[in-house]
């Protein structure tokens, strides 16, 4: 049966059991949809997204379930709050280092910005009403789908070791600063110390799977330039195995990069990354490097076409007008010549590029694919992303889809 209609059928069996037993016993059943209405959030924040169970290390883990690590003083969220790592351990030896996303922030306006549950419900709007999460989220880890699902059978990553890096210091993980800005007048702290916290993790993460099979550090959003940036050093600590890096919903064109990245954010990154920056952080993160070692990396980038995430930061990041779609379209053009630029370079790169589930009315496509429902439904030249991701990871096959859309 299609799943659509079986979702329909099985929306009108419950309704129509809900007003058969109201007809019958409305008092009972009144008490009933009451409970679970008001419980049921109560589960969902409490129990479903509540925080996994402590360990110290991998061999405390008995069990295929999220579990989080403390790493002590040194890291904390933008907010001073605490910090943690989650970990599941899988079955095989190959080892999935995901860096979680949430947006940045760079000035006085979207540091006084944080992603809170009202803005995240607010609706679609092309100006940002949010811009970072201040401290550790409840949607994660039990939110992660797609890639981290290990119960999916579809799923070709289903049995890795999954180390989830969560993001909460606005300075897509490189910072390492605590600024100091200004909003109506009041003056507030942020802790961009994401370098810290990512130290700590990979500490933990070099600790605990020593013997990795094959490594992909991979991230979302924010988390796909933290993946870009953090790979060289990832792949150092397992010569002559496969290191894979993918970087989903990623690219942002600016003049203004260096300043954020070493000035505001303060990390130093010909220092401490190994790369200069430009206009184009992640681009500039694979080929500028400033050091000599020729790493086995494999680069693997996906965009959706109009990302209507991107597309909004890069209107704010460089004060571009949204009364029209010029804006989206440009970073559309950004994006196709970077990817052009990098498939064309020296490095080991393959792309997914795709304009899949395109809005037209908004002139939007959705903004990343790996650990959410669209792992499986998009696709680019007919091929599913997931297919696309096992394909380049588990079969080593070397390949890029919407060539054409490139031209």
């Amino acid at each position: 049966m299609d799943m659509k209609l079986l979702r329909w059928t099985g929306a009108v069996a419950v309704f129509g059991l809900v007003a058969w037993c109201l007809y019958w016993n409305f008092l009972a059943t009144s008490l009933v949809v009451a409970s679970v209405l008001l419980l049921g959030p109560v589960y969902l924040y409490f129990v479903f997204f509540g925080r996994p169970g402590e360990v110290a290390k991998l061999d405390d883990i008995g069990d295929n379930k999220w579990h989080t690590v403390d790493l002590g003083a040194g890291t904390l969220s933008s907010d001073g709050s605490e910090y943690a790592l989650f970990v599941r351990r899988g079955e095989s030896k190959n080892l999935l280092i995901q860096f979680g996303g949430g947006g940045a922030c760079w000035d006085d306006n979207s540091a006084a910005r944080p992603i809170t549950p009202l803005s995240v419900i607010s609706g679609y709007t092309r100006e940002l009403k949010a811009y970072y999460f201040k401290s550790l989220t409840r949607l994660f880890p039990a939110g992660l789908s797609g890639i981290a699902k290990n119960r999916d059978a579809k799923n070709a990553f289903r049995d890795w070791n999954v180390v989830f890096i969560p993001y909460s210091t606005g300075d897509v993980h490189i910072g390492n600063a605590t600024t100091t800005y200004t909003r109506d007048g009041k003056t507030f702290e942020v802790h961009h110390h994401g370098r810290n916290n990512c130290l700590a993790s990979l500490e933990w993460v070099y600790a605990n799977f020593p013997d990795a099979a094959k490594v992909l550090v991979a991230g979302e959003s924010a988390g796909a330039w933290g993946s870009a940036c953090y790979a060289p050093q990832i792949a150092d600590q397992y010569p002559g195995r496969k290191v894979y890096c993918l970087s989903d919903g990623v690219g942002l064109v600016s003049s203004r990069w260096d300043e954020i990245v070493n000035t505001v954010w303060g990390a130093e990154s010909a220092k401490n990354l190994g790369f200069e920056v430009g206009t184009d952080m992640f681009e500039d993160a694979l080929v500028r490097r400033t050091d000599a070692k020729n790493r086995n990396i494999i680069y693997l980038h996906s965009n959706t076409l109009y990302d209507d995430t991107l597309t909004r930061f890069s209107a704010a990041l460089n004060g571009l007008p949204i009364d029209t779609t010029d804006f989206v379209d440009e970073w559309a053009s950004n994006t196709k010549a970077s990817m052009k630029r990098l498939s064309e370079s020296d490095i080991d790169y393959n792309y997914f590029l795709t304009e899949w589930g395109h809005n037209p009315k908004r002139h939007t496509t959705t903004h990343t694919l790996t650990t959410n429902e669209n792992y499986h439904r998009c696709t680019a030249d007919g091929i599913a992303y997931s297919e696309w991701l096992k394909r380049n990871v588990i079969d080593e096959e070397s390949l890029s889809l919407g060539t054409g859309l490139l031209a």
